[in-house]
């Protein structure tokens, strides 16, 4: 009997450690839009890795540096100036680097635990990840191709305010303010209601 309850007690660890969600074939899909400038992106970043780390077998997440951005020319004005639009480009070419997810998130928290990093154009979050190289020569050849279609992404949705965070495709003002207030919440019970954990698992 004792052996049994260690036995459950073990397999409730891994479904709600997010392991139960190995096996699905649809993860839940989640873009978050954000600006590598912006306070508020900052927090959410901050707030979101450790939940990701928790749930990440359950979740496609597309990490899209833009935010409120606008066309000029051949080029983008960015919300908070032209170090921000250095910092969407940089952090949009590490994303296409050969990263897996989780390892994307942990580079974008690496650059956010600290706007300097940004303002003072540094590289030692892609040094850490060893992607230097490979960002530094996308940043010269494919840096505007991908902040165009980090803006074609954003242009999708109506949101109103950065970070925005979409699940399944579909923007909702009362899901994102809910998110943002407290995304572990949010987050297990989209999971519960999309299936990928139980109704206990929060």
């Amino acid at each position: 009997m004792k052996i049994l309850c260690i036995a459950l007690l073990f397999l409730r660890y891994l479904q709600c450690s997010g392991n139960r969600c190995a096996d699905t074939t649809k993860p839940l899909k989640m873009t978050v839009l954000y600006e590598t400038l912006c306070k508020d992106s900052q927090k959410f970043i901050t707030d979101f890795w450790p939940v990701f780390q928790k749930y990440h077998r359950c979740i496609d997440l597309t990490l899209v540096p833009h935010g409120k951005s606008t066309r000029v020319g051949n080029g983008f004005k960015c919300q908070h100036g032209r170090k921000e639009c250095w910092g969407n480009r940089m952090q949009n070419c590490a994303l296409h680097s050969n990263l897996s997810q989780l390892e994307q998130m942990q580079f974008v928290k690496c650059e956010m635990k600290s706007l300097k990093l940004v303002r003072n154009k540094s590289w030692k979050c892609a040094k850490d990840m060893h992607i230097k190289n490979g960002v530094q020569k996308c940043l010269r050849v494919n840096g505007n191709k991908y902040q165009t279609e980090a803006a074609e992404i954003t242009d999708q949705y109506g949101f109103s305010e950065i970070p925005a965070i979409i699940f399944n495709g579909e923007y909702d003002e009362s899901i994102q303010r809910s998110t943002r207030a407290n995304v572990h919440r949010t987050l297990c019970n989209v999971l519960k209601t999309t299936k990928h954990l139980l109704p206990g698992d929060c």
